[in-house]
């Protein structure tokens, strides 16, 4: 099905936004620290019109129906329709001066959903760059992916940082996105041509709100409590007092946070420096602490990373925001074909992507 299938007419303006990987930083990011995530080539796309229909029109090819709407409330049941009411909801509220325009809406996507790779930021930011365009607003990218996250975290209700909505807002693919959270400085960093990055999909859907995502956002806001700071990322290993925080799990879920804020700097240096060793360590330090201080991994997930390691990969961890989805590995390019090779006798063709 095409735009002119559904609405008959054509569209007037596109945009897109692509998927991420997260190289390694993981529930850094609204803990005021940093992240090092990469553009994924699957992408979000949005196409529009103008209607004289009085209401909104959006069609989803993924979920193959359309929804209409006139108000931006949002669903009782937690619908594909929220995200886009919300980014309308935010878009109108930031431009008050824009009259209520009704829309058709084309929805198509190439990411796979629940997998932890941010297909729902990408929407949001595929949506408001296409309004952006629309309405000649003449936003940044930066007030695009700030907006966005404004989506999720007010409208939706994922208690996430700005990570997602940066990257798939302003990254570009094959350069690693180094991002300080807190200041939104970021650095654009060439991904060694020698190094390969793979995704497998553990096939273990993820869902935030049903998860322990945000149990584990109000754990680390515990820990912040507990030592007096108001961001973890604030804090150095060699400062990270254990004694302050009297709650064992509490203790676990802060020392993953301080011990992945440091391993992102490293990993930034080693991608300079071109180390795929130092990279590859850290990779596999950062899913330990993610798997036994976070308790953020799966016994499927586990075994991945524990296949990939013996098949060849430098490093491999889980990433995204835990509880399922994809694992991403770094392989040298000269060993990715014998890396390949074993992976493919436990898992099918279909679930390993290129980065």
């Amino acid at each position: 099905m095409s735009f002119k299938d559904i609405f008959h007419i054509d569209y007037s303006v596109i945009n897109s936004a692509h998927a991420r990987v997260n190289l390694i930083g993981e529930h850094t990011d609204y803990t005021g620290g940093y992240v090092l995530p990469s553009l994924l080539n699957f992408k979000t796309t949005i196409q529009i019109s103008k209607n004289q229909n009085k209401q909104y029109q959006v069609y989803s090819e993924h979920f193959t129906e359309q929804k209409n709407f006139t108000d931006f409330l949002k669903s009782t049941n937690n619908e594909w329709i929220d995200y886009v009411k919300g980014c309308l909801f935010v878009f109108y509220d930031e431009n008050k001066h824009i009259p209520n325009t009704h829309l058709n809406m084309f929805i198509s996507s190439t990411i796979p959903m629940g997998r932890g790779i941010s297909s729902s930021s990408a929407l949001c930011v595929a949506i408001l760059k296409t309004l952006n365009d629309f309405f000649n607003t003449q936003y940044s990218e930066k007030h695009i992916a700030i907006l966005a996250q404004k989506v999720e975290r007010d409208y939706i209700g994922v208690s996430g940082g700005i990570m997602d909505q940066m990257v798939s807002s302003i990254g570009i693919h094959r350069k690693a996105f180094f991002l300080d959270c807190l200041s939104l400085k970021f650095e654009l960093i060439d991904i060694p041509e020698e190094w390969g990055f793979y995704l497998v999909d553990s096939a273990v859907q993820r869902n935030l709100r049903d998860s322990a995502y945000n149990e584990r956002y109000n754990q680390l806001k515990k820990a912040e409590e507990f030592l007096g700071v108001e961001y973890l990322g604030s804090i150095k290993p060699k400062q990270f007092d254990e004694n302050k925080i009297n709650d064992k799990l509490i203790l676990k879920r802060a020392k993953h946070v301080v011990s992945e804020n440091e391993r992102v700097i490293q990993a930034k240096q080693s991608i300079l420096k071109k180390d795929i060793k130092i990279f590859g360590k850290l990779m596999n330090e950062s899913h330990q602490s993610y798997a036994r201080d976070f308790d953020a991994s799966t016994r499927d997930v586990d075994l991945i990373v524990d296949r990939s390691i013996a098949s060849g990969a430098e490093g491999a961890r889980l990433t995204g925001g835990g509880f399922g989805g994809f694992t991403v590995s770094l392989i040298n390019k000269n060993f990715i074909q014998e890396w390949k090779k074993n992976m493919l006798k436990f898992y099918d063709s279909k679930n390993i992507f290129e980065v």
